[in-house]
């Protein structure tokens, strides 16, 4: 070994001829490191005319002698620089700033958390970690001005992201004030640290304040710009599985591209792959768009996972979770006109219920229209009257026979009209059909082959005016 193993000082030898020379090194070096003083860690350019033992932390972009030794100590000694590796634990005072510095190992940085460039950890009375790197325990904490104003910021990285206030007791949850999960205002409490009730929520963009726990807004739900939100009415007789790309299962919800996996349990949809669509009219509800209008979506006890939401092209996630769970947003300015309301599970298979969407950025509680009108809604889009019709006359030949069909809603616009003739006789060219020319009506036409009795079965007939 020829020098120590923490600060490098030179060895004497065995033998060696002029030892004062190793020695007096020796002490020069240990005079230069032993309360080590820099005057510099920022000065890229040697100084012209350093005076003995000075000493210089090497900056990046370091130039002349300094090049090429970034992070190093420079000290000057005998006429001329000698440059030493630091090791972690070594300690300089640097003058031109008045802090100490220590290296870590990979950089110098403050002793003391005065700076950016302070300690990653700190705790007071308390044990920081990596998650809580800024730990304090104590009666009471205080933050004061430096002479006028004094603001503490809590800053989140994204809107979907929480910047909040915490109460807690015990270390179990209470009550939160913030930003919590969204950009809206929201105040909310728990009596276990596990289900929450949202008592207070201010709209960033209007200021309106709503109180969704308060007891008139729990009786006022607003109403579901959904239809058949519970999956009750099923006119197709969807029995569950999978559906091709665009194809209808239950009212209302047909598969998005890529086609979907779902399932019913009672009020509860399993979504196992896909996404499925609900195309919203706003004139149905008396609005001529939704763009740039706030809206929610929520679901009641969502499990296996997060649900993705797309309301036209604004899109977020609904997070797992039992009770209602929700997510805000505002469609674009361009997507006026009829609004595709798409959800799909994240990853795996999803189950929830009572899928809502309405207006303004919080949810009301799920209330659940009659049967009848939710069997009228969905007839306005899709009509399957579910029996037969049977034209039965005694007619001249080439005569014709009609009767009307009155549709049980007006439909959204003139449905196209599917069936299947069950039983026929005398009829003329094959001419018996049902036809609909408005929103409200069909008919039921067959012409006679010749004169006699004529007729036709009708079957599985469908109107249809889906969007």
């Amino acid at each position: 070994m020829s020098e120590t193993p923490r600060l490098g000082l030179p060895l004497l030898a065995a033998g060696q001829a002029q030892k004062h020379v190793t020695h007096n090194d020796a002490l020069m070096r240990l005079d230069a490191l032993v309360h080590l003083v820099v005057m510099s860690r920022t000065q890229s350019v040697p100084p012209a005319s350093p005076g003995e033992t000075s000493a210089y932390i090497v900056p990046a972009g370091g130039t002349g002698v300094f090049s090429g030794h970034q992070d190093d100590l420079a000290i000057f000694e005998d006429g001329a620089w000698s440059f030493l590796d630091p090791r972690p634990g070594w300690q300089a005072w640097v003058s031109d700033e008045a802090e100490h510095h220590v290296w870590t190992g990979t950089q110098w940085r403050r002793a003391q958390p005065q700076s950016s460039l302070g300690a990653e950890l700190w705790g007071v009375n308390a044990a920081a970690d990596t998650v809580t790197r800024f730990a304090a325990s104590s009666e009471a904490a205080l933050f004061s001005h430096a002479g006028a104003d004094h603001r503490l910021k809590l800053n989140k990285a994204g809107a979907a992201d929480t910047a909040s206030l915490l109460f807690q007791d015990g270390f179990s949850s209470r009550a939160e004030i913030g930003l919590s999960g969204d950009d809206q205002l929201r105040v909310k409490v728990s009596a276990d640290g596990e289900s929450w009730t949202e008592a207070l929520v201010v709209d960033r963009t209007s200021g309106v304040v709503t109180l969704p726990a308060s007891a008139w807004a729990r009786e006022a739900p607003r109403p579901n710009l959904l239809i058949n939100g519970d999956w009750q009415v099923n006119q197709r007789g969807f029995a569950g599985g999978a559906l091709a790309a665009g194809a209808y299962g239950f009212d209302r919800w047909k598969a998005h591209a890529g086609g979907a996996t779902l399932s019913r349990n009672g009020f509860d949809l399993t979504l196992t792959a896909g996404g499925i669509v609900q195309v919203v009219e706003p004139a149905l509800w008396g609005v001529a768009s939704f763009a740039q209008m706030p809206l929610c979506l929520s679901v009641e006890d969502l499990a296996g996972g997060n649900l993705e939401v797309a309301l036209g092209s604004a899109t977020g996630t609904i997070t797992a979770g039992s009770g209602r769970r929700f997510v805000t947003l505002t469609p674009a300015a361009g997507d006026s006109g009829t609004l595709a309301v798409r959800i799909a599970p994240t990853a795996g298979a999803v189950t929830f219920r009572a899928i809502k969407l309405e207006t303004g950025t919080t949810p009301s509680p799920w209330l659940a229209r009659s049967q009848t009108q939710e069997r009228q809604l969905c007839e306005r889009y899709y009509w399957r009257p579910g029996s037969s019709m049977f034209l039965d006359c005694y007619q001249a030949t080439t005569g014709y026979f009609q009767q009307a069909l009155p549709f049980p809603t007006a439909m959204r616009v003139v449905p196209a009209v599917a069936f299947t003739v069950q039983q026929e006789s005398n009829i003329y060219n094959g001419e018996r059909w049902i036809s609909a020319s408005t929103t409200g009506m069909a008919v039921g036409s067959i012409r006679a082959a010749s004169t006699g009795r004529a007729y036709a079965q009708f079957d599985n007939i469908v109107f249809n005016a889906e969007i």
